[in-house]
């Protein structure tokens, strides 16, 4: 018999997990960036926040933040709608929203933007339309009509308490890759909270940022913390006797590098991790070359990426360049440059 879940209205944070059925390995590169590109809409259409996140290949965890439910005007519904969807899907519920007006439908207006509205500072909403697309996503790709289910159970989510719980919680989610033997440090794991606020910022590292009660905290000596934090409780666990590891982790030289350096990456470390905007970046220029390539070749890119713009370089190595799109951290090591 299956547990009922347990949400509250007032503003929570969840630990949410799904894995793919018969535990398939089935998510590549291509398919994290499709989860992480729907994870970052579905937060800004829900208003929830996302702290950290992990995307491994047969299953996720996300640490997702449910505010209060807040009055929201038509306005502000509709801009995340276009969010959410495609061009093509938003311009034509415009499109039917402006002709129902037209014959008096105004009723019908309102009743589609209130659904829109339910579906937001929802912990099953924002689980099943993830879901949901995630499946359509994969079936599509994978031509894998009528194969039955992609998700092994309905998701499952525990409800935290305040910081000690959701930092715990964190921890164990960044850890994951190291844990499985993917990588021996947690920042060199593409698809996660913690290597994409290394490598890029923005959402990822406001994530961790509250993971910290200390508001004074500036988002570098945040980041030296948590990398501090995720060490420490990473240790690996070895067998007192035949000196076997039985729980993949860190060494304890690998810890005390890490504790004397105060949680701080090297130039080179950081160098490494932000890589990725020359190698996977489609167009890297000026911002004026970067506008310029985007309206002269919008057949090219996303709608959304058009809106966008060119995106700075958030980075003091970045000499004022931009680039199309904000990418995820990825580890370039030196034989990429040959």
């Amino acid at each position: 018999m299956r547990m009922n879940r347990l949400t509250l209205p007032t503003a929570t944070a969840y630990h949410v997990m799904s894995r793919v059925i018969e535990h398939r390995f089935i998510f590549g590169d291509e398919e994290k960036g499709y989860l992480s590109d729907l994870m970052r809409r579905l937060e800004t259409f829900s208003d929830c926040k996302v702290m950290t996140y992990v995307f491994m290949d047969n299953h996720f965890h996300i640490l997702l933040h449910v505010p209060e439910r807040r009055e929201i005007d038509d306005d502000e519904v509709k801009r995340r709608v276009a969010i959410l969807y495609e061009e093509e899907r938003y311009a034509t519920m415009e499109e039917n929203w402006k002709r129902w007006i037209e014959k008096g439908g105004d009723e019908q207006v309102k009743e589609q933007l209130d659904g829109f509205r339910a579906r937001m500072y929802d912990l099953s909403e924002f689980m099943k339309t993830f879901k949901q697309r995630v499946s359509i996503y994969y079936n599509a790709k994978h031509d894998r009509h009528g194969a039955g289910p992609l998700w092994q159970d309905r998701f499952k989510s525990v409800l935290l308490d305040e910081q000690q719980a959701q930092l715990l919680v964190a921890t164990y989610i960044d850890l994951n890759p190291v844990r499985a033997g993917i990588v021996n440090d947690p920042k060199d794991y593409r698809w996660s909270g913690y290597a994409e606020a290394v490598g890029a910022g923005g959402l990822a590292l406001d994530g961790i940022s509250n993971l910290f009660m200390d508001s004074t905290l500036t988002k570098k000596e945040v980041l030296a913390q948590y990398r501090q934090h995720l060490y420490c409780v990473g240790a690996q666990k070895v067998d007192k006797i035949t000196g076997e590891v039985i729980k993949p982790g860190f060494d304890c030289q690998a810890i005390d590098k890490v504790l004397e350096a105060g949680g701080e990456l090297s130039i080179q470390q950081l160098l490494r991790c932000r890589m990725r905007y020359l190698s996977d970046g489609v167009v890297l220029g000026s911002k004026a070359f970067v506008e310029r390539m985007l309206a002269e070749h919008s057949h090219h890119f996303s709608a959304l990426r058009c809106r966008r713009g060119a995106s700075s370089m958030k980075h003091g190595e970045s000499c004022g360049l931009c680039t199309v799109g904000d990418f995820r951290s990825t580890v370039v090591f030196p034989s990429a440059w040959s």
